[in-house]
This record gives C-alpha cells, sequence and structure tokens, in this order.
C-alpha cells in the first residue's frame, strides 16, 4: 500500500535525480543602494531580490549600486572599503554573476544552486533581521559567481524562522 507521502516522493524522484549542483565561487558582499520610488508610485510588479548578470553592462549597473561612502554617522562619512569598488573584472564567456540583496542589514546567504535540465534553482536563505539604523535606501547584497548557461534562474526564498 503505498501513502501520498510514498506517491509524492515516487513522482518527484526523477526530478531530484536529473538535478545537478553547482559549487559557486564567492564574490562579494555589502551594503547596496536599493531602488527608491516617489511617493504614491508604486513599480510594475514585485521586484525580485535576485539580480543576474550576463553581461558586462548588467554588471556595471550593479557596481554603480554600491555606496562610496560607508553608513556612518561621522562627517564626512569615511570611504567604503567593499572590494566591488575596485570593478574586478568577470569573464562573461565563462561566468554569470548573481546578487542576492534585501532592504535589512542582514545580509542574505546563497544556500545551494542546482541545476536540472531546463533551469537553474538558487536557494538564498533571509537570516532573520538584527534590528538596526540605516537609511531606508540602503540594504545588504551577496555576490557569488556561477558557469556561465543559457537556462532562465529561479529563486526559492527561505525565511528565518521568528
Amino acid at each position: 500500500m503505498i501513502t501520498r507521502l510514498g506517491l509524492v516522493l515516487l513522482v518527484m524522484l526523477p526530478l531530484v535525480v536529473a538535478a545537478e549542483e553547482i559549487q559557486p565561487t564567492k564574490f562579494g558582499n555589502g551594503i547596496i543602494t536599493l531602488p527608491v520610488f516617489p511617493r504614491g508610485q508604486v513599480p510594475k510588479g514585485k521586484q525580485s531580490p535576485l539580480t543576474v548578470v550576463r553581461d558586462a553592462k548588467a554588471y556595471a549597473i550593479v557596481l554603480d549600486l554600491i555606496p562610496r561612502k560607508q553608513i556612518s554617522r561621522t562627517r564626512p562619512a569615511p570611504p567604503n572599503t567593499d572590494l566591488l569598488l575596485k570593478r574586478p573584472k568577470i569573464d562573461f564567456s565563462k561566468h554569470i554573476l548573481l546578487v542576492a540583496s534585501r532592504p535589512s542589514m542582514t545580509r542574505p546567504v546563497f544556500r545551494h544552486i542546482t541545476k536540472s535540465k531546463n533551469r537553474i534553482v538558487v536557494v538564498v536563505n533571509f537570516p532573520r533581521d538584527q534590528i538596526a539604523a540605516r537609511p531606508i535606501h540602503i540594504g545588504t547584497y551577496s555576490a557569488v559567481l556561477i558557469p556561465k548557461t543559457d537556462l532562465p534562474v529561479h529563486l526559492q526564498l527561505v525565511e528565518a524562522q521568528r
């Protein structure tokens, strides 16, 4: 007698077997400027916390979102020490950059990345928010490199328990 759970596992078995684990390369993390919309205007659709960078133009846009100065109460604010401000080179013929951001001072964490025959699934953990004062337009990001592929990238969020 097959239970419902057993039946579900049998149905999902081909999906699990066909998935291949991708080992990402950590590329950076720090603070990032979030999009700000004028009062009363909302974006069309929900903004994804995952940015997939496949070319140099999109990479330059992401790098421009990293503030040049640290978030500080001192005047003048000290320069930001983020390594991505040095604009390290990426060979986009071999790699894709994945950037996860969130409107919090707790960084997102890439848990694992799997590749199946028709898509890539990126599992990102958003740890529990720590109470911290921050400007409303500043958040944090984490970035990783994966091997180049033309498959669509899907995000799966894992929220921390409160």
